[in-house]
């Protein structure tokens, strides 16, 4: 059932906010927004951390890598590798952001968006083509399976009434112009989007061009019936500045490494999803998506002055089915079904060069493979008093595939990991007006991915690593212009498997836990501070030599903290630091930790009566920050990649009438 929430200013927050709906409805669950009204959420009522980047907020950001949109969803850390067409990606609850635990499903316009590797691709779209972006982080949501291992990421695109062209100029010769029309014609709703970016970057050796171009045409056949189609296609060109080591890195942060003048490469994709959804009744809806996603990405790395020239290409093409049915039963009861069928072509290939030309004949990785995901879940959801509420859902999910791996080819069968079942538990207690108390627990799974994912022989010999989590938390209001929220987290991976750099391996059982701290502020009518702060603790617990060592990539801590002040109806100016600890680069805990980082961003914007200007400096401070990768496990190959230093942009949007 779809609701309108109640719009509200609050700052990004770690646990829902609660929405008291009218008198014989629902009492619901909304997300948590950084700046701006609520969006319109199809409430799942998933207990624990759901937040959302507004509008508002992404109308004034500006990013080579879409990625950086999330630095203030609380408990998001990056892993920035700054590498061209491999840029950045995240991590949430303890899983590393730089892919050798794939652990997040994202979803764009509701449609599945990770590459097989379970990396999330989102390049293809601009801050100027995005509604919300919404992020749970848990266990409990049942309507994902593979990938969905500690949340989901869900980005939906613009369908609002509007017509705008923005232009933005920066530094490193940042130039970028983002339009977009949204019109009403009798039943139909049509969007469009065109975006450009073109950037030299920070280091030597990078410069950028990215475009992409969408359209959305919805039509409404009547108040229960509509039907929607969804296309985009997007490019992203880029060279590489390649890895320095500690010293280069310090002394000289922009400068590129010599044998990586030839790094760099593309990524192409195409998205096409259709849409339909249609009410039975007032109490049935159902809403059916099917979509296909096309990927090709060609990239010239070289890690190290030792290493050869490689081109590593892989071509992608996903497609799939979701079906969800909603049944209010009775005042109090409400039964949903969902079912996804995922399936996966993948070629992946890595070659020999010369002069950034590959050589056929020296072939190093060929493999051809496909994977097939089918799952469905049954969620019943029940208000049992004015002051508890509670949902129960079991998830289940198998897969099967094929494929030829290796230059001379041998075909392989996925592992059978039979059917894997998954509770999911959320309830909640409002014991004041002003106080709610939540509480879920949720299993999860994680699969391997690429070519670790399939056997030559018997495939019963792998199984999924099972991910078991809670969490308990309160969220109050101690006076109307204060907001509080604190909660505490737990996660245990049965027999966890990462992958670096190709190179398969399981750690084997492993544990997480944290704390997650927010607050919001609004000082006065025009002055509203916010916070977050959360903890995270990993251990492998399994026998071995890194039995109580912390995971690598991990984070003891994020935090962010920001200030947006009205100096008059059309002038607002808003500051955000966002801050990182350091982390070990490798399971043995040995070589230190790296990555530790204290940014402050800050920007103007001001509003006229043909559209707006806004000025913004990122790294205000000039500050020091980089992402390290470890390639021996023991901290005796460390590579370095340093992150942006001060930059600024000016941007100038023109609304049409």
């Amino acid at each position: 059932m779809k609701k309108t929430l109640t719009a509200t200013l609050v700052a990004s927050a770690l646990v829902p906010t609660i929405v008291f709906a009218e008198e014989n409805e629902y009492r619901s669950m909304s997300p948590m927004i950084v700046v701006g009204a609520a969006p319109e959420y199809n409430e799942m009522n998933l207990a624990g951390s759901v937040d959302s980047i507004s509008r508002d907020e992404l109308a004034v950001s500006h990013v080579n890598n879409t990625m950086e949109l999330f630095t203030k969803i609380p408990g998001v850390y990056f892993a920035r590798y700054n590498q061209g067409i491999i840029n950045t990606d995240i991590g949430i609850r303890g899983f590393a952001a730089e892919g050798s635990s794939p652990h997040a499903k994202l979803l764009i316009d509701g449609i599945p968006s990770n590459l097989s590797n379970g990396y999330s691709e989102l390049d293809q779209l601009f801050p100027g083509n995005i509604q919300t972006i919404d992020v749970y982080k848990g266990n409990s949501d049942p309507r994902y399976g593979t990938f969905n291992v500690a949340g989901n990421y869900n980005v939906t695109t613009r369908n609002d009434l509007a017509r705008s062209v923005e232009v933005t100029a920066g530094s490193f010769n940042a130039k970028e112009v983002q339009a977009y029309a949204g019109e009403q014609t009798g039943k139909l709703r049509h969007n469009y989007f065109f975006g450009y970016r073109n950037s030299e970057g920070y280091r030597d050796n990078f410069e950028l061009d990215k475009l992409s171009a969408s359209g959305r045409w919805f039509y409404d056949f009547n108040d229960s019936t509509s039907l929607g189609f969804i296309a985009r296609i997007a490019d992203y060109d880029a060279d590489a500045p390649g890895y320095l080591t500690r010293e280069q890195a310090r002394n000289k942060p922009t400068s590129s490494a010599a044998y990586a003048s030839k790094d760099g490469g593309d990524k192409q994709s195409q998205a096409y999803s259709v849409h339909f959804d249609h009410a039975f009744n007032e109490d049935v809806d159902w809403a059916l998506k099917t979509y296909f996603n096309h990927y090709e990405r060609s990239r010239w790395v070289r890690y190290s002055e030792v290493d050869s020239l490689q081109n590593r290409f892989d071509d992608q093409d996903h497609y799939g089915m979701t079906s969800t049915v909603n049944w209010r039963v009775a005042q109090d009861w409400t039964i949903d079904w969902g079912v996804n069928i995922e399936q996966q072509d993948v070629i992946e290939q890595r070659f020999s060069t010369v002069d950034n030309q590959r050589q056929r004949d020296t072939l190093t990785r060929n493999n051809n493979f496909d994977m097939l995901n089918y799952g469905s879940y049954l969620q019943v959801s029940n208000t049992l008093t004015d002051w508890f509420e509670w949902n129960a859902a079991i998830r289940a999910d198998r897969f099967s595939g094929d494929g030829k791996f290796g230059v001379t080819p041998t075909e392989n069968e996925l592992y059978d990991y039979g059917t894997v079942l998954q509770p999911k538990l959320n309830m909640f207690f409002y014991p004041t007006d002003n106080v709610t108390v939540f509480a879920n627990y949720g299993r999860s799974f994680q699969h391997p991915t690429m070519s670790s994912a399939y056997a030559d022989g018997n495939t019963s010999a792998r199984d999924v690593s099972l991910n078991d989590g809670w969490e308990l938390g309160t969220k109050w209001s101690p006076v109307n212009a204060l907001e509080l929220r604190i909660s505490y987290w737990e996660q245990k991976a049965s027999d966890e498997f990462i992958d670096v750099d190709g190179t398969p391996k399981n750690v084997g059982e492993t544990q997480r836990k944290g704390t997650d701290f927010g607050f919001n502020w609004s000082v006065s009518q025009d002055f509203n501070i916010w916070g977050n702060f959360t903890t995270v603790d990993s251990e492998i617990l399994d026998e071995g030599a890194n039995k109580g060592n912390q995971l690598r990539s991990i984070p003891e801590y994020t935090s962010s903290v920001g200030i947006s002040y009205l100096f008059t109806p059309a002038l607002t100016w808003r500051v955000h630091m966002d801050s990182q600890a350091a982390s070990y680069t490798n399971e043995a805990n040995v070589g230190g930790k790296y990555g530790e980082f204290n940014v402050v961003n800050t920007s103007l914007d001001y509003k006229t009566s043909w559209g707006s200007i806004n000025a913004q400096v990122n790294n205000l401070f000039d500050e020091y920050y980089e992402y390290v990768y470890d390639f021996s496990s023991d901290a005796s190959d460390l590579i370095f990649s340093p992150g942006d230093g001060v930059n600024a942009s000016v941007s100038v949007s023109y609304t049409f009438k």
